[in-house]
C-alpha cells in the first residue's frame, strides 16, 4: 500500500499539469466556424504537439464524456491556429488546420 501511494503522489503532480480553459464565445464561433470548412485531417498524439503548440481552450460537455472535444492550438513558431478533435467514443484525434484568425 505504501508504494501505491509513494506513486500516486510523485504522477499526481503531472495529471493536471495540462489544464486547457473553457473557449469563450468568440474562440467557439470560430472553431464550429472552421471545422466544417476543414478538408484535411491528420491523426495525431496530444503529448507530441506539446514542442510546437500551446493549448489555447476547448470545448467538451462534461455530462457525456463519449462526446467529443475541440481544442484550439497556437502554434508557437508560425502564429497560425489549429484545431484538435478528440472523439471521446472510439479515442481518436484528428488536427485540423492551419487557420487564421
Amino acid at each position: 500500500m505504501r508504494k501505491f501511494l509513494v506513486v500516486f503522489f510523485l504522477i499526481a503532480p503531472f495529471t493536471g499539469a495540462s489544464q486547457i480553459d473553457a473557449c469563450d464565445e468568440a474562440d467557439s464561433a470560430f472553431i464550429h466556424a472552421n471545422i466544417k470548412k476543414s478538408q484535411n485531417a491528420i491523426s495525431y498524439v496530444p503529448f507530441e504537439l506539446a514542442e510546437k503548440f500551446e493549448g489555447i481552450c476547448d470545448i467538451k460537455n462534461i455530462e457525456m464524456m463519449d462526446g467529443l472535444e475541440y481544442l484550439l492550438y497556437k502554434n508557437t513558431e508560425t502564429g497560425s491556429y489549429f484545431i484538435g478533435l478528440y472523439n471521446g467514443l472510439d479515442g481518436s484525434n484528428q488536427l485540423h488546420g492551419p487557420f487564421i484568425k
